[in-house]
C-alpha cells in the first residue's frame, strides 16, 4: 500500500492524490455549483469521496470493458467532471484524452478515432457533440454526469466496487492531450507519467497554492493539458476548488472568498481585483 513517504518517489498525480486523503478526509475538495440549462453544476466532494468515487467509477469503466492503456476521451464543461473523468479513467490504467470544448463534432471525431477512443466521459451542454462524434468514432459508450439521451448515466458506474489505482510506469503515458500545428491539423502529443509529474513540479512552483487557498475554476481550455496541470496542482496542495462560469466568477469570489481563480487567457478581466490568476492557454 502507497504511503506518504512514497509520495516524492511516485509519478502517477492519482495516486498521490487518493494516498494525501488520508491526511485531508474531510476538507472540501470540490464545490460544484448550481446548475443552470447550459451549465451541468454538480455535487460537492470532500477529500474522502472525490477518492472514493474515482475508484467506484474505475470498477465501473473497467466492467463495462475498459483495458489497461487504452484511451478514453474527456469532453468536460466544468472543473469537476474533468477532475473525476481524468483520475477515473487512469485509476482503471487507461490513458484519459481531454477533448478542447471548442472543437466542432467533425474534430472530436477525427481525435476520438485518432487515438482509438471506444469510451468518452462528457456531460450537458456538451453530451450533445460527443455522441455525434461518437457516431463518426470508434466510441461504443458515452457516459454524461446529467441526464442526457442516448448516453448512460455517469451514476450507474458507481456502486460497484471500489479499485485502488494502478502503479503507471515513468513511460506509459500518462494522458493524450491533442494541439494543432502549424498546418491548423490536430495531433496526439502522449504525455508519460514522468513528463506529467515533471510539469506538475512547474505549475506547483508557480501557483504556490495551499490548503488554505479557494480556487475558482472557469470551464477546461484549450487541450487540457496546462488545464489538467493547474488542478491538480491545487488538488495535491489540498486548496479547495469551485467549478465556476465565466459569468459568475465575480459573484463567486465573494460568495465563496476565492483566492485564486484557473481561467483561460481571455477571460482574465472578469477576475474581480485581489483574486489571484492562473492563466491558462485558450486555444
Amino acid at each position: 500500500m502507497l504511503t506518504v513517504d512514497d509520495l516524492t518517489a511516485e509519478v502517477s498525480v492519482t495516486r498521490r492524490l487518493v494516498c494525501a486523503v488520508a491526511d485531508r478526509a474531510d476538507r472540501i475538495a470540490f464545490v460544484g455549483g448550481a446548475r443552470h440549462d447550459d451549465w451541468p453544476g454538480g455535487e460537492t466532494y470532500t477529500y474522502a469521496s472525490f477518492a472514493e468515487t474515482i475508484q467506484a467509477a474505475a470498477a465501473g469503466l473497467t466492467w463495462r470493458g475498459l483495458r489497461a492503456r487504452d484511451v478514453v476521451g474527456v469532453l468536460a464543461p466544468d472543473a469537476v467532471s474533468f477532475a473525476i473523468s481524468m483520475h477515473a479513467i487512469r485509476v482503471a490504467g487507461g490513458v484519459p484524452s481531454p477533448v478542447n470544448s471548442k472543437l466542432c463534432a467533425v474534430e472530436t471525431a477525427g481525435q476520438l478515432a485518432e487515438s482509438g477512443a471506444r469510451m468518452v466521459l462528457t456531460s450537458p451542454p456538451l453530451a450533445e457533440v460527443a455522441l455525434a462524434a461518437a457516431d463518426r468514432s470508434w466510441v461504443r459508450q458515452v457516459f454524461s454526469f446529467a441526464d442526457a439521451a442516448g448516453t448512460t448515466r455517469f451514476g450507474d458506474l458507481l456502486g460497484l466496487d471500489l479499485i485502488r489505482p494502478s502503479r503507471g510506469r515513468p513511460e506509459d503515458a500518462a494522458m493524450l492531450p491533442f494541439s494543432r500545428g502549424q498546418d491548423d491539423r490536430l495531433r496526439p502529443v502522449p504525455v508519460t507519467h514522468r513528463e506529467y509529474s515533471e510539469a506538475l513540479r512547474h505549475s506547483g512552483e508557480a501557483a504556490r497554492l495551499t490548503g488554505d487557498d479557494l480556487v475558482l475554476t472557469m470551464p477546461p481550455a484549450g487541450d487540457g493539458l496546462e488545464y489538467a496541470t493547474l488542478l491538480d496542482s491545487a488538488l495535491l496542495a489540498g486548496a479547495t476548488v469551485v467549478a465556476v462560469r465565466k459569468q459568475d466568477v465575480a459573484i463567486a469570489a465573494i460568495t465563496h472568498q476565492g483566492t485564486a481563480a484557473i481561467v483561460p487567457g481571455d477571460a482574465v478581466a472578469v477576475v474581480p481585483d485581489g483574486v489571484r490568476v492562473l492563466k491558462v492557454g485558450s486555444a
